[in-house]
């Protein structure tokens, strides 16, 4: 059921605390508020949230809407590895199919010569160990003709036989099952009739596309997390609908849209990663808002950073994407991440270097000024130390002690006889650097000039660096949008119905059938309809966006290229091909137009149900100085000064549209602290975005110094 318009609220549930942000559809007003996140039971923190912020709003149970939910629950349980109770069904003669996995060669195909992956590697441990795989007598072609059918006795046998071995997840995964599924249906009815407390997925429902190892890891990934997740969604709904009565319960999926908790609990791995997900389509959304649609995102968290970009306004999609060591065939957002964060230990390496993260302190101890137990310092740390932080977050929640960060620091200062103040810049440069480089990553190295673009940062910890990560890579705007520390909750207000559907088609550019081709594209159009249908989503608000997965023959690699909705005419597929020749050249720098046939191998629609997004109001105007959101001034640490400067801080929610605040000044807010360096300043637009702009010869300087200035005193580290 798609929501209606009215008070809608978006709750994403993090490591340490429960983001929750609600929105009155008819005005745009916004409200944030945090709650501690429950790991025990994570629908409690849910609820406790959702209570929260309508004690805060004095808005009544029966105004509320719809609830949006972004979730890492999924990811988490993928990370802890808990695989013991998971089983496989594959074809009869691949039952090492996990164990070989995929020698990652982007290389061949282009020439005989080149690998690019190393010849001796070690693979991941498989998900599943042999004796857990159950081998079935079918096989089914590539084209979907049934070569050798599977007994209904077989099929009843095996559900038997992991019934009789107490495993109650089970992924199966047969070969081509996305050209012909009827072996996979066979099984999976016969385990819902032999052994119906089995939690199952199979793999043509999960990601009908062909490569079986992929398609095998995600399938059991799902079955995996299937029971954990059924369960969490199952309380938090009836928390809910105690709470509130029946109202929409929308849960965020990692392709950037929503779907109805009753729909995640039958095909949850959809969640994993959505929560950079959120964050991005918020970026997207304030960014075409107030005229910024060419974006790199930098969400900064307590673990890790997400880096996306956006361009014309939307966010990018990949078809697959690395978590830990398993690799998910997925459409997502595309987003790269690093290990650095607030909670990143700065730590001295065998090889006596300065490095920050990966390893993180986490939620418990976290870092050392939580006094919680933490000895390492952190870039949170760092920053309290440099006095850029304030002495507390969340709005006074959560005290920090300054001493004890001043302490650890000053224990890493002496492992290389240098000033702990010195030192607490240096893990905050070095960590900018970290990212810096991911964001090169996701540019530079897919044929993209972050020079191009400008920085939107948010997260609880992304702008305390922003500023130096934007003077590293020449990136002259930096934007920190209103309510930044919970931007990917808000992230889940703006966000649309969307179902994933794909149809394995291969056909050269050579003698391509329109027609074929066209009847592909319908077929999927009529499943996503059906599925919107399911949803809720009236007709007028169904839309539905063609794409198709493009590579030039003898190669592994695909990319994503959109076609045209209807008829498609030779010259609509001749145009689609053409961007294919671009989209190539771009990320390469190079394409073999006219020496190599494209090909296409597989068709995808994505079933979108639009919702009503909310129109952020325009905040009050002001005077250029921002006398009225005056804080005070504190003693706060710059490289660029040469040590400690009076600096003034401002509350970022009494700013004014028209405020001007240069650089060096700190701006604190609920959520986060925007720290504006010198040679900077920044600038209050009419929706109450940051908007930093250096000073005009600040890159020229650097130009003719050479390198940016940094910390080198112990080798900055490539997180």
């Amino acid at each position: 059921m798609a929501p209606q318009r009215g008070f809608r609220i978006g709750i994403d549930t993090g490591g340490t605390f429960t983001d929750v942000v609600g929105v009155r559809s008819d005005t745009g007003q916004v409200f944030t508020t945090k709650t501690p996140t429950t790991p025990s039971d994570y629908s409690v923190g849910l609820i406790q949230g959702i209570r929260k912020i309508l004690q805060e709003t004095k808005i009544r149970p029966s105004e509320v809407t719809g609830v949006f939910h972004g979730t890492t629950v999924a990811t988490n349980a993928i990370l802890e590895r808990r695989f013991e109770n998971l089983g496989l069904v594959v074809t009869a003669g691949f039952r090492h199919l996990l164990e070989l996995g995929r020698a990652r060669n982007p290389g061949a195909g282009r020439n005989g010569s080149h690998f690019a992956a190393p010849l001796l590697r070690v693979p991941p441990e498989a998900l599943v160990p042999p004796e857990r795989v159950r081998e079935v007598r079918e096989r089914i072609s590539a084209a979907g003709e049934v070569l050798q059918p599977l007994s209904p006795e077989e099929a009843a046998a095996a559900a038997r036989w992991f019934r009789e071995q107490g495993i109650g997840s089970v992924g199966i995964c047969l070969l081509h099952a996305y050209a012909s599924p009827g072996h996979e249906v066979l099984l999976r009815d016969a385990f819902a009739r032999e052994f119906p407390e089995c939690f199952v997925s199979v793999s043509h429902e999960v990601i009908p596309e062909p490569g079986e190892y992929e398609r095998a890891v995600t399938t059991l990934l799902d079955a995996c997390i299937k029971p954990r997740i059924k369960a969490y969604l199952d309380r938090s709904a009836g928390r809910i609908e105690e709470a509130l009565g029946e109202v929409p319960f929308l849960v965020m999926k990692s392709n950037g849209g929503v779907s109805t908790a009753r729909e995640v609990a039958k095909k949850p791995i959809g969640t994993v990663l959505s929560g950079p997900a959120a964050g991005a389509l918020s970026a997207a959304y304030l960014g075409r808002l107030s005229g910024h649609g060419r974006l790199i995102t930098l969400d900064g968290g307590g673990t890790s950073t997400d880096i996306s970009v956006i361009e014309d306004g939307e966010t990018k999609r990949a078809s697959r994407h690395h978590l830990d060591e398993f690799v998910l065939r997925l459409p997502m957002v595309d987003v790269v991440t690093i290990g650095t964060g607030g909670g990143s230990i700065a730590w001295r390496s065998p090889e006596g270097r300065l490095r920050v993260g990966p390893r993180s302190a986490g939620a418990d101890p976290g870092p050392v000024c939580y006094g919680k137990g933490g000895e390492e310092p952190t870039l949170t740390d760092a920053n309290l130390v440099l006095a850029r932080s304030p002495l507390h977050l969340a709005g006074g929640e959560v005290k920090l002690n300054k001493a004890l960060a001043m302490r650890a620091m000053r224990q890493l200062a002496q492992a290389f006889g240098m000033d702990p103040l010195e030192m607490a810049s240096g893990v905050v440069e070095i960590a900018a650097w970290n990212q810096a480089h991911a964001v090169r990553r996701a540019t530079v190295q897919r044929g993209i000039s972050p020079r191009d673009f400008a920085l939107m940062a948010f997260g609880g910890s992304g702008p305390l660096t922003a500023g130096l990560v934007a003077e590293y890579l020449e990136i002259g705007t930096v934007i920190v949008p209103p309510f930044e520390g919970m931007t990917s909750a808000f992230g889940l207000e703006v966000v649309d119905l969307v179902n994933d559907h794909a149809l394995p088609h291969l056909q050269s550019e050579e003698g391509l059938n329109l027609d074929a081709l066209g009847r592909g594209f319908e077929r999927l159009e009529r499943e996503a309809d059906e599925g919107l249908a399911l949803e809720g989503v009236p007709p007028h608000r169904r839309v539905f966006r063609r794409t198709a997965d493009m590579r030039y023959q003898g190669e592994a690699h695909e990319i994503e290229v959109d076609f045209p909705s209807g008829y498609l005419s030779p010259p609509a597929a001749a145009s689609a091909i053409e961007r294919f020749h671009l989209l190539y050249q771009r990320r390469y720098t190079y394409n073999y137009k006219g020496r190599r046939p494209a090909e296409i191998v597989q068709l995808r629609v994505n079933g979108i149900g639009l919702t009503d997004p909310p129109t952020l109001p325009l905040i009050p105007a002001g005077e250029e100085s921002p006398e009225e959101a005056y804080k005070g001034a504190r003693l706060v640490w710059f490289r660029e000064l040469g040590g400690f400067a009076d600096t003034p801080v401002y509350y970022r929610e009494r700013l004014k549209e028209g405020n001007s605040i240069p650089g060096p000044a700190v701006v604190e807010s609920f959520g986060s602290t925007t720290v504006v360096f010198p040679r900077q300043e920044a600038r209050v637009d009419r929706y109450g975005n940051l908007v930093i702009r250096f000073r005009a010869d600040v890159f020229e300087k650097r130009e003719r110094a050479g390198r940016p200035t940094g910390w080198h005193g112990v080798g900055a580290a490539w997180g």
